[in-house]
C-alpha cells in the first residue's frame, strides 16, 4: 500500500508545481498588457470622458477603439474626439473647433500638435469656443458663431495677446493668417495686425495700437520658422504638399523635406521653401553645403513673367538668383550680370529671362539672356552689351566686391602676381621685420657714434656732464653714461682739444672724485685712460653737503704719501677760497653764460692748487647742482676710478694690494671671495652685464637692484656690483 502512495504523491506534488507556475505567469503578464502605451491612453481618454459627464456629455457614447494618431492616440465619439500624448494628457474638442482642426490636417497632418486645453468658451461672449495647441508658436483655434472658426498664432497671436485678445478692442478673429512676401497679416472685428518676419515689426489697422507693440519680442524657433514657410507657401494645399519625415540638420542649418520641394533654415537667413525646379539646379550645384550660394534668403516667388516663371534669391555676398522659366529651365544670376540684369530692369526688362549660365573668358564674363546678351571685363571693369544699345545704360556701373580697374588689360601671368593672396603675408611679414630691425640698429649706431664725438659745452638749462638739468633734475638719456662735457678742458673749443681726446676709452663714475693733473691730458670726474694717471689732486678738494672731508688716517690708509696733517689740509681750503654753496641765490646769480662761468672757475681755485690749465670740478661752479651722494660712494669712486685706469672698462683686473688699500680706504668691501673687486664700471652698453656683476646699483640715490626686481631692465646702472651681500656691505638699500 506504501508503495502507491509515493508514485501518487510525486504526481500530485507535479500537478501542484505546475498550477503554481502558471498563475505566477498569468501575474506577471497581465500588468504588462496593461502598461503598454496603448492601454495607458484608452485609460485616461476614458477617465476623462467619465468626468466629462461620459454618454450624457457633449462627446456621447464611445465609437470603436483607440487608435494612433500622429506621436499619440485618438478616441471618436458621437460629438467629438478624445486626443492623448504623455505630454498634454487626454483633452478633447468638438464642432466647429474639431472639423477646423482636421481640416488642416489634425495632429498627424497639421503643425499644429495635439490639443492642450479641452475646448471652453471664449472671452468674446458665451457662444465663443477656444482650444490651444501644443505647437512652440502656441497657436489658438478661436470660433465665433458670426465668423467661424480661425487659427492664430506666432507674433500675431503674442500681439492679440498684448492687445486684450478677443476681450481687447481687437476682439474675435474674421480670417485666417496671409502672407505677403515676408508680411504675414489676420484680421479681426476691430483692426488688423501685420508682422514683418525679416525686421520684427508689428503695424496695425488702425495705427495707433502699434505703440502698445513696441518692442514685443517674439521667440521663433526653427521648427515654428520652417512651418511658417510651409505655411506661406500654401501648407498642404500649396505647391509644397505634405510634410515628409521629421527635421534635420544640412550645413550650417535644418532642413525639413515636403512632398514638392524643402524648406531651409538658418538663424541668419530664417526659413525659406524652394519648390521642385528651382531645388533641382540647387541641388545640383551643391544645395547649401557644397555650392558657394549660401542658403536661401526669401521663399521662392513668382519671376515676373507669369505663372511659368520663379525666382529664389540666396544668401552669397555677390546676391546670386536662380531664376526659371518652363522654356529654358533654371540657370543662375549674379555678381556682375546681376548688377547689369537688375539695371535693366530683370527678366521683364530689355534682357529678359536667362538661357544660360555665365561663361568666363580670360578676363571677360558674359551671360545669355531671351533679349540679348551681356558681358563685362573684369580688368577695366567696363560692359559691353548685344545689342550694343543698351551698353550706354550700363555707364560707369559699379559692381560691387568685384571691381580691378585699371587702364590696360594686364597679362594673365600679371594679374595673378598683382592680385592678393593669403599667402603673401609669408613674405611680406619678414620683410616688415627685418626694415624695423635695420632702422632700430641704424638710429642705435649713429646714437653711439654721436656719443663719443666730442660736443660743446652745454649752455645754461642743458644737462650737465654728471646727468642733470639745470634744476638738478637726474637725465635719464640712453647716453646717461657718456658725459656731454667729456674729455674738454672748460674754456676749450673742440679744436684745442688734445688729439686723442676723442678717441680715448672713456668711462664714467659719475660721482668719482678723480681729477688728473697733466697738463696734456686733462680729464673731467670719473674719465680714465689706459695708463697710469697723472699726479691726483686730492679727492677731498671740492666741498660739498654730500662729500666730507676724509680724515688723515683715512687718506693715510688709502695710500696718498702727500698727505700732511689736518692743519694742513684744513690751512689749504680756506674758507675765503671757494664761493657759497651751490643752489644758494647769490650763486645762481652770479652766473650769466658760459665766459662768466670760466671766469669764476679761475677765481674759485686755491692759490696753492690752482694751475693754468686746470680742470673745473662741479664745486668750482655754483649754477650746477651736486647731488647727495654717500659718503662712501663718493671715496669709492676715486678707487674704482684708479683700478679700472689699470684694467680698462671692459673686464675686470687681478686685485693687488693696492687695490685693497684703496677699497678700504673707501669704505667699500673691496674684493669678492673671488678675488676680485666687487665693484665694476658700465661697459659701452651701459645695459650690458659684466661677467660676474649682475648688481645693478645707482650711488645717486643709494639704492641697487637684482635681475627679479621689477625695474632692472628698465633701470639705466651708475656702477655694477658682483653680489647683493656685497651691495648691503657697503650700504646700498635694495629698490624694491
Amino acid at each position: 500500500m506504501n508503495g502507491q502512495i509515493g508514485p501518487l504523491r510525486k504526481v500530485i506534488g507535479r500537478a501542484l508545481v505546475s498550477l503554481a507556475a502558471t498563475a505566477v505567469a498569468a501575474a506577471l503578464l497581465a500588468p504588462a498588457a496593461l502598461a503598454s502605451p496603448i492601454g495607458d491612453a484608452e485609460a485616461a481618454m476614458m477617465a476623462e470622458w467619465t468626468k466629462a459627464g461620459g454618454d450624457t456629455s457633449p462627446l456621447g457614447p464611445r465609437k470603436g477603439d483607440v487608435y494612433p494618431a500622429g506621436e499619440g492616440f485618438a478616441l471618436d465619439f458621437d460629438g467629438g474626439k478624445m486626443f492623448y500624448t504623455t505630454a498634454t494628457g487626454a483633452r478633447w474638442i468638438y464642432g466647429p473647433i474639431l472639423d477646423k482642426y482636421e481640416m488642416l490636417g489634425g495632429p498627424a497632418g497639421s503643425d499644429l500638435g495635439f490639443p492642450t486645453i479641452t475646448e471652453v468658451p471664449g472671452l468674446a461672449g458665451p457662444d465663443s469656443r477656444v482650444a490651444t495647441f501644443s505647437a512652440s508658436d502656441k497657436p489658438v483655434i478661436f470660433w465665433t458663431p458670426d465668423h467661424g472658426a480661425f487659427v492664430v498664432r506666432g507674433a500675431l497671436n503674442a500681439a492679440w495677446d498684448k492687445l486684450g485678445s478677443s476681450g481687447g478692442v481687437l476682439g474675435a478673429p474674421v480670417s485666417d493668417v496671409t502672407y505677403d512676401g515676408e508680411v504675414s497679416s489676420q484680421k479681426f472685428t476691430g483692426g488688423q495686425i501685420s508682422w514683418n518676419r525679416k525686421s520684427k515689426d508689428f503695424t496695425t489697422e488702425p495705427p495707433t495700437l502699434a505703440d502698445q507693440l513696441k518692442g514685443l519680442q517674439v521667440a521663433i524657433d526653427p521648427a515654428a520658422a520652417i512651418n511658417m514657410a510651409w505655411r506661406a507657401a500654401g501648407g498642404t494645399g500649396g505647391p509644397l504638399g505634405a510634410k515628409q519625415g521629421s527635421q534635420y540638420p544640412i550645413g550650417d542649418g535644418i532642413a525639413q523635406n515636403f512632398a514638392g520641394g524643402k524648406v531651409f533654415f538658418t538663424p541668419a537667413t530664417g526659413a525659406n521653401a524652394l519648390e521642385t525646379n528651382i531645388l533641382a539646379k540647387y541641388e545640383a550645384l551643391g544645395g547649401p553645403v557644397s555650392s558657394d550660394l549660401g542658403f536661401p534668403t526669401a521663399n521662392e516667388s513668382d519671376g515676373g513673367l507669369g505663372p511659368s516663371s520663379r525666382i529664389a534669391t540666396f544668401a552669397a555676398a555677390d546676391k546670386p538668383v536662380i531664376f526659371w522659366t518652363s522654356d529654358h529651365g533654371a540657370f543662375v544670376v549674379r555678381g556682375a550680370m546681376r548688377t547689369a540684369w537688375d539695371k535693366l530692369r530683370g527678366a521683364s526688362g530689355k534682357l529678359g529671362a536667362p538661357v544660360g549660365d555665365q561663361a568666363v573668358d580670360g578676363d571677360v564674363i558674359s551671360q545669355k539672356f531671351t533679349g540679348g546678351k551681356i558681358s563685362w571685363n573684369r580688368a577695366k571693369n567696363t560692359f559691353s552689351t548685344d545689342p550694343a544699345n543698351l551698353a550706354p545704360l550700363l555707364s560707369g556701373l559699379q559692381v560691387s566686391g568685384q571691381n580691378q580697374p585699371s587702364g590696360t588689360a594686364l597679362p594673365a601671368h600679371a594679374k595673378n602676381w598683382l592680385s592678393w593672396h593669403w599667402w603673401y603675408l609669408l613674405a611680406i611679414i619678414p620683410l616688415l621685420v627685418l626694415i624695423v630691425l635695420s632702422v632700430f640698429l641704424a638710429l642705435r649706431w649713429s646714437r653711439r657714434r654721436s656719443s663719443r664725438e666730442p660736443e660743446p659745452y652745454l649752455l645754461d638749462g642743458e644737462v650737465n656732464g654728471a646727468g642733470y638739468d639745470d634744476t638738478g633734475e637726474p637725465g635719464w638719456g640712453p647716453d646717461y653714461a657718456e658725459a656731454a662735457t667729456e674729455n674738454y678742458r672748460f674754456g676749450d673749443s673742440a679744436e684745442e682739444q688734445p688729439p686723442d681726446a676723442a678717441s680715448a676709452a672713456a668711462g664714467h663714475w659719475p660721482h668719482a672724485a678723480y681729477q688728473a693733473g697733466d697738463d696734456e691730458h686733462s680729464w673731467t670726474a670719473g674719465e680714465f685712460i689706459d695708463e697710469e694717471p697723472a699726479e691726483q689732486d686730492d679727492p677731498d678738494a671740492v666741498d660739498t653737503d654730500s662729500i666730507p672731508v676724509a680724515t688723515e688716517e683715512e687718506l693715510a690708509e688709502a695710500g696718498y704719501p702727500d698727505a700732511g696733517p689736518d692743519d694742513a689740509s684744513e690751512a689749504a681750503y680756506a674758507e675765503g677760497d671757494y664761493p657759497e654753496a651751490a643752489g644758494t641765490d647769490d650763486a645762481y646769480a652770479e652766473v650769466v653764460g658760459p665766459d662768466d662761468a670760466y671766469a669764476d672757475a679761475a677765481e674759485v681755485d686755491s692759490p696753492e692748487t690752482a694751475q693754468p690749465d686746470a680742470v673745473a670740478t662741479d664745486a668750482d661752479f655754483p649754477d650746477v647742482a651736486v647731488p647727495r651722494t654717500s659718503p662712501d660712494f663718493a671715496a669709492a669712486g676715486a678707487a674704482a676710478a684708479a683700478a679700472a685706469s689699470r684694467s680698462g672698462r671692459h673686464a675686470a683686473a687681478d686685485a693687488d694690494d693696492d687695490d685693497e688699500a684703496d677699497f678700504a680706504a673707501a669704505g667699500l668691501v673691496a674684493l669678492a671671495p673671488a678675488g676680485r673687486p666687487t665693484i665694476h664700471l658700465p661697459l659701452d652698453d651701459p645695459y650690458q652685464i659684466p661677467d660676474g656683476y649682475p648688481i645693478k646699483a645707482s650711488p645717486r640715490f643709494g639704492l641697487y637692484y637684482t635681475p627679479d626686481s621689477d625695474l632692472y631692465h628698465d633701470t639705466l646702472p651708475e656702477i655694477w656690483l658682483s653680489s647683493e651681500e656685497a651691495a648691503v656691505a657697503n650700504g646700498f638699500i635694495r629698490a624694491d
